[in-house]
């Protein structure tokens, strides 16, 4: 089986889905304050078909949602986009407004993108209208991702210096789409601070899959998976986001002279109740297949891609080392595989966010009246000080009459003491 090749990308894209793919869940999530969304956004596609293997059951499941407290929305940082699984996509793209992304634009990209390949970088491009009119996508074969646009509202994975991921690697968690709290885990515990890069691991037969992402990804394609087959699902139930650990392949390996050496891995929290899980580290050489702009990933720790080897300078953004199927639960992996482009989150243009007043705007306008009201305060003050000073120096200074009516007083006074 050549899995993850360019094969298997073509035989994804030839299987085409029967109906339309939900563009809107419809249902508030628990946002910011500042912020409410709006199911009155953009209603026309880039692309009026989608040719992704979609899971109708699962989309229509509700399922999923409520008892897993999966938020089914997510703000794309400095837009007004919202990003919801099972969207289809499309519509205007939207322009990032300040932070370290500024300038970059985000949306527009539809589900019919969603599959990159073996390769870190992959899963970018755009769309450009051919002599007859049509539009069509054409994906960018640089993978280098650094700069780069987010079609679906998400940067990519970094992997520190390895083909541009550096651009994203030291930049604040709040800046990605997906990063947000987890009850289970607390930044900061145990002196590790919490990254934008959670994982899940997925333990089937003798082999444990996993998947690299967002936390909100990784929650909704948990939910997902964990529905029995008949609803969508994999029926893979019990497993919990973990975040993760990083560590450079030189100080891994142990061997300072690997030329990637500077590549930064990614390794679960080991659980108390799996304590006993041998360490591993994901490097992008074991990654089996990006989605999203490589901003997912599914990988096998027993996988080991040697073109994407040395820095990623291997070129052909197909090329891959074949995946050793041999006691592989394949049905599992395809299910997998479909599930997560199928389920993962992408900027939805049927929802818009309505920004109200942001918090340093809220802050700058509290300070603002806090200082006008002391100003008005202080000069009412003065002004009722003067007043009142002036009031007390009326009462209290004497009368001085004019030397006239001075001396007509003391001619009185003479001519009263005079004796009759």
């Amino acid at each position: 089986m050549r899995f993850f090749g360019h094969s298997f990308i073509a035989a994804c894209l030839v299987q085409a889905a029967h109906g339309t793919i939900a563009t809107s869940l419809h249902i508030h999530a628990h946002i910011r304050r500042e912020d409410y969304i709006d199911g009155t956004g953009y209603n026309t596609q880039n692309a009026q078909t989608i040719n992704v293997p979609l899971n109708r059951n699962a989309t229509s499941e509700q399922i999923w949602k409520a008892p897993s407290n999966i938020d089914p929305n997510i703000l794309v940082p400095r837009t007004s986009l919202v990003a919801s699984a099972f969207s289809f996509g499309g519509g205007p793209k939207g322009t990032i407004d300040g932070g370290p992304f500024t300038g970059c634009t985000a949306g527009g990209g539809t589900r019919n993108e969603i599959y990159g390949t073996a390769r870190y970088g992959s899963g970018h491009g755009s769309y450009n209208s051919s002599i007859d009119g049509i539009t069509q996508y054409y994906p960018i074969l640089n993978l280098n991702v650094s700069g780069r646009d987010f079609p679906h509202g998400f940067p990519p994975l970094s992997f520190g210096n390895y083909s541009g991921g550096s651009y994203y690697y030291d930049v604040d968690k709040s800046e990605f789409a997906g990063v947000h709290d987890s009850p289970n885990f607390v930044d900061g515990s145990n002196g590790q601070s919490i990254g934008r890069i959670w994982s899940l691991e997925l333990p089937v037969s003798n082999r444990t899959w996993v998947i690299l992402s967002d936390l909100a990804t990784l929650e909704t394609i948990n939910a997902v998976i964990a529905l029995p087959i008949p609803q969508g699902g994999c029926n893979l139930f019990g497993q919990l986001p973990l975040p993760t650990k990083a560590k450079t392949a030189s100080v891994w390996y142990n061997d300072t002279t690997i030329p990637d050496g500077d590549t930064v891995g990614y390794s679960p929290y080991t659980l108390p109740n799996n304590a006993r899980r041998k360490p591993y580290y994901i490097y992008p050489w074991n990654v089996l297949q990006f989605y999203r702009g490589s901003s997912v990933a599914l990988a096998s720790v027993e996988y080991n891609n040697a073109f994407a080897r040395n820095g990623n300078n291997n070129t052909d953004y197909w090329a891959s080392t074949l995946l050793n199927t041999t006691d592989v639960d394949t049905n599992f992996l395809d299910c997998l595989n479909h599930t997560i482009a199928a389920t993962i989150p992408i900027v939805d243009p049927t929802l818009i966010v309505h920004s109200r007043l942001s918090g340093s705007q809220v802050a700058g306008i509290a300070v603002g009246s806090f200082v006008a009201i002391n100003l008005i305060l202080v000069g009412a003050c003065c002004f009722f000080c003067k007043k009142r000073n002036r009031t007390q120096e009326k009462k209290t200074s004497p009368t001085h009459p004019t030397p006239s009516g001075e001396q007509d007083r003391n001619k009185k006074k003479v001519q009263q003491n005079k004796p009759s």
